[in-house]
C-alpha cells in the first residue's frame, strides 16, 4: 500500500510578497493570468500578496515564482530584480534536496 507524503508548508516573507506583486505589475501580467500559468486557485495570489496566505505549500510557492521569474527574463526587467527573484527561488529548495550546510 502507497503511503501518501504530506504537503511541506513554509511561512511566506513579507518581502517574498512585495518581490512577487513588484515583478508581475513591473511586466503587466494580471493576478488571474499568473494563477492560471503557475496552477493555483482563484484568489491565491491575492491572498498571497496580501499576507492573508502566512504560509503556503512549497510546490505551489516555488510555481508561482518560476513564473514570476519566466515573465521577468521575458519582460527583461532589471538585472537586480532578477537577481532577487532567483535567491527566492533557491530560498524554497525541496527539503531532500537542499545542500548539506557545514
Amino acid at each position: 500500500m502507497a503511503t501518501q507524503k504530506m504537503p511541506e508548508f513554509v511561512p511566506i516573507a513579507a518581502d517574498v510578497r512585495k518581490l512577487i506583486r513588484e515583478t508581475r505589475t513591473l511586466v503587466g501580467i494580471s493576478r488571474a493570468t499568473l494563477e492560471e500559468r503557475a496552477k493555483v486557485g482563484t484568489d491565491y495570489i491575492k491572498k498571497l500578496e496580501l499576507g492573508r496566505r502566512p504560509r503556503a505549500e512549497v510546490s505551489r510557492l516555488r510555481r508561482v515564482l518560476q513564473v514570476v521569474q519566466q515573465a521577468a527574463t521575458r519582460g527583461k526587467a532589471p538585472a537586480p530584480l532578477q537577481a532577487r527573484i532567483e535567491r527566492a527561488v533557491k530560498a524554497i529548495e525541496p527539503s531532500g534536496k537542499r545542500p548539506a550546510t557545514k
